[in-house]
């Protein structure tokens, strides 16, 4: 359990780096929890607040990160998001959903992975 936590902070590290040097993002929030749900990255691209999940792998076929997150785990990631933008008083800012998958050899970023629309309302 413990080598999965330490992978997964060395991945949302990576994925932090990535964001705010290639991207040009800035780091808001690291692993934003509330109740329900946890967010790795909070990052401010221009004026749009942008939801990060990081998937950590490596092994497995490329890919295999971005399909665990689920349906399940959208509705959890909005739930919060919804949380943050009402807590940070950022309601009126544009947000956008990114995945990224962090392999030893390489980032694959997903931009607007998914819209929640209106599942966090259930």
């Amino acid at each position: 359990m413990k080598e999965t936590y330490e992978t997964g902070l060395q991945g949302e590290q990576a994925a932090e780096n990535y964001l705010r040097n290639t991207c040009g993002m800035t780091l808001l929030e690291r692993r934003y929890r509330t109740r329900h749900s946890e967010i790795d990255l909070i990052m401010l691209d221009g004026e749009t607040v942008v939801f990060v999940e990081v998937k950590t792998r490596k092994t497995g076929s490329p890919g295999t990160g971005m399909m665990a997150v689920n349906s399940a785990k959208q509705k959890r990631i909005a739930q919060g998001a919804v949380l943050y933008l009402m807590n940070s008083r950022r309601m009126n800012q544009p947000v956008r959903f990114d995945v990224l998958e962090v392999r030893p050899d390489s980032v694959v970023h997903v931009p607007d992975a998914f819209q929640p629309g209106s599942m966090y309302y259930r």
